[in-house]
């Protein structure tokens, strides 16, 4: 079966609405897309530059998380100075040249 001449002169000007066709969806797609990836930069600005806002609990936890830490601070330092002389001692003889972790042994 052949195709007729005003069949293939309808064929002609239908293939160029297609082609029209696919141009605007493709078109349509790529704007869609290049307006997603508008909005996902902004957002990312937006999120780099903001600074999340603690809680009224948290700050409280962190203050007292600091002022423990200077206390113990302040305990040590007051308890470390009698104790330090000791604690040198037993340093110097971990650090002994002639004690190590390795054992040498002669067959």
């Amino acid at each position: 079966m052949s195709i007729r001449t005003t069949d293939m002169q309808v064929l002609i000007q239908k293939t160029g609405d297609v082609a029209k066709l696919q141009q605007i969806h493709q078109q349509e797609l790529v704007s869609k897309q290049q307006e997603f990836n508008n909005l996902n930069v902004e957002q990312t600005v937006k999120n780099t530059h903001t600074v999340n806002k603690t809680l009224r609990d948290e700050s409280a936890l962190v203050h007292e998380k600091q002022e423990k830490e200077k206390q113990s601070k302040k305990n040590q330092n007051k308890e470390g100075n009698g104790k330090s002389e000791e604690n040198n001692k037993g340093e110097t003889k971990i650090l002994d040249p002639g004690r190590g972790i390795n054992v040498d042994i002669v067959i």
